[in-house]
């Protein structure tokens, strides 16, 4: 057994493997040697757990290249602090020094949304009020029931107020540098706010912690403003056969570029050529037709046509390179 001083990088994929009295479970290994790779630690508050348990999960779910060891595209990279090497094995040590990317070709109509949110305090009285917030957007993060009452009480836990002194970002609207992750189904993706459904895949971390490398890969957080994120939205509308969604979503993502409704619209484009004119009045008499007339059918050219409106629009405003 060797130890190594300085910090190490491996490329890994995830394997699944019978866990002996537990079933079916996850590891890492190496892709070149095919070494099992571990995530050692002394801290007793995760000793007895996998520190890594979400960020395989997500990566086996993802499958490609993060399970497969022949690919030399896709991969989960981990770097650290190595405390021992066997030929068999290679274990890091979980301390400050330790990071996991993930290197993905994310789906371009991928099913995942997940936005990273600073922790907002308001009101006069002690303890303040707590809620969410979508990081450089300031969008309203929201969810209903039961799991707005459990979101709540993570916010105002111990473990997340008393981290102001040492993440101080987590509560600060610009910059990356900590967060909460909220990712899952959402029911609502408006200028203003976003509603995420209540069911087993809503999760809310806060980070960067290794866990959360997987969403951070598929998703790039110095782009995750509203336009994007509307037109990220419509375009998985579309695909999912969703069209009168999709036009909806394609006339918020107008709106939030122009940074209003109608009136800030044609504010902004006033000097713009007549096919942007014409190309925005597609997308909003499309909308009006959408969200109107509740029981005509709206085809899948006419969604294809609302984007293609869209994408012109946003393409004079310099919007569509960034979405």
């Amino acid at each position: 057994m060797s130890r190594y001083s300085g910090l190490v990088t491996v490329r890994c994929y995830v394997e699944q493997w019978n866990h002996a009295g537990i079933g079916q479970d996850l590891r890492l290994r190496e892709k070149k040697s095919r070494r099992l790779v571990r995530v050692l630690t002394d801290d007793p508050e995760i000793g007895s757990l996998a520190p890594l348990a979400n960020l395989l999960a997500e990566s086996y779910s993802h499958s490609g290249g993060l399970a497969d060891p022949q690919d030399t595209n896709e991969c989960i990279q981990i770097a650290g602090n190595v405390l021992m090497v066997t030929h068999d094995e290679v274990g890091f040590w979980l301390d400050n020094d330790f990071t996991a990317r993930v290197n993905i070709a994310a789906p371009e109509h991928s099913t995942l949304t997940a936005v990273w949110c600073f922790i907002e305090e308001y009101g006069d009285d002690e303890p303040r009020n707590v809620r969410l917030r979508e990081k450089i957007t300031g969008r309203k993060v929201e969810m209903w029931g039961s799991e707005k009452e459990s979101l709540i009480a993570f916010l105002s836990s111990p473990r997340a107020l008393g981290a102001k002194q040492l993440l101080p970002n987590l509560f600060e609207k610009n910059g990356f540098g900590a967060y909460v992750l909220v990712s899952g189904g959402t029911t609502v993706d408006t200028h203003d706010s976003i509603r995420f459904e209540g069911d087993d895949s809503l999760t809310y971390l806060i980070g960067p912690t290794p866990d959360t490398a997987y969403r951070d890969a598929l998703r790039v957080p110095s782009e995750d403003h509203s336009t994007s994120a509307h037109v990220r939205t419509a375009k998985k509308h579309l695909y999912e056969g969703h069209y009168r969604a999709a036009i909806i979503s394609a006339r918020l993502a107008v709106e939030s570029a122009c940074g209003g409704g109608g009136g800030s619209i044609k504010k902004r484009l006033a000097a713009a050529p007549s096919n942007v004119h014409a190309a925005a009045k597609v997308v909003q008499e499309m909308r009006n037709i959408a969200v109107h007339e509740s029981d005509s059918r709206i085809e899948q050219q006419e969604a294809e046509q609302a984007l293609a409106a869209m994408k012109v629009v946003l393409e004079y405003l310099g919007i569509s390179r960034r979405s």
